[in-house]
């Protein structure tokens, strides 16, 4: 984990820009997850199991990251539903510290136990003092989860808990009104027709008042189409 927010760290403006250098050095060397590998491209193997528990497509990672680091200012709090290991939480909260975002606090939201990595992660940042790290152990339809966010008012959110179509909309629903940027993850995925149907809806429902971004690239090598990040930015912001 520390190994991550070091590379991160001593990334310049130009590295965090350049989308084929993230996709094809960068993220591989942060590490990739190695669950469901029928789903993964086998031409990464050698990132599987390593270092941070990515669970996503370098194809995907690397122009997402790249449009954060030209979107991360004015960013004071970020909101993660649905964590699990820390994998994407603690490289996107690295990667917004250090492309302009003033971040305040950022939360992370999982039924499950705090894993090593995000309790090592909050450590460290309690010893730079610099941002509140907040660790909610509940399910994010739960009242007291509800009653944080309104109080917070977290302005960038990523879904990835509740895979329902149910529940990925009350998650959208509960910061709507005050995000100016929202995220979904598993937006092209055929092992999530929920959240796929979910982004294609939302992208004409929200359209009076968000833009949107896809990041959905795949890989020849995988049969089938997995994974799929989707970005809804308010449109009062710069683009």
């Amino acid at each position: 984990m520390s190994e991550a927010v070091v590379a991160i760290a001593g990334l310049s403006a130009a590295q965090r820009a350049d989308v084929d250098f993230l996709e094809r050095e960068f993220i591989p060397a942060l590490g990739l997850n190695d669950e469901s590998l029928r789903e993964q491209p086998s031409e990464l193997s050698a990132s599987f199991g390593k270092g941070l528990p990515l669970w996503q497509y370098p194809s995907q990672l690397a122009p997402y990251l790249a449009w954060l680091s030209r979107n991360a200012s004015g960013i004071s709090s970020f909101t993660e539903i649905g964590c699990r290991w820390g994998g994407m939480f603690i490289p996107v909260s690295e990667w917004l510290r250090n492309s302009g975002a003033e971040l305040r606090t950022i939360v992370a939201l999982d039924p499950i136990d705090p894993t090593p990595f995000i309790t090592t992660y909050c450590d460290l940042l309690r010893e730079r003092a610099e941002i509140e790290p907040v660790y909610l152990q509940a399910y994010s339809n739960a009242p007291d989860v509800s009653a944080y966010v309104d109080r917070v008012k977290p302005d960038f959110v990523y879904i990835d808990g509740d895979h329902s179509l149910r529940g990925a909309m009350l998650d959208h629903l509960m910061v709507r009104s005050h995000a100016r940027i929202i995220v979904h993850h598993d937006i092209r995925s055929q092992a999530c027709p929920d959240t796929t149907l979910l982004w294609t809806a939302l992208k004409q429902f929200e359209a009076p008042s968000f833009d949107t971004f896809e990041f959905t690239s795949q890989y020849p090598s995988v049969n089938g189409s997995f994974l799929g990040i989707g970005a809804m930015k308010r449109r009062s912001m710069q683009t």
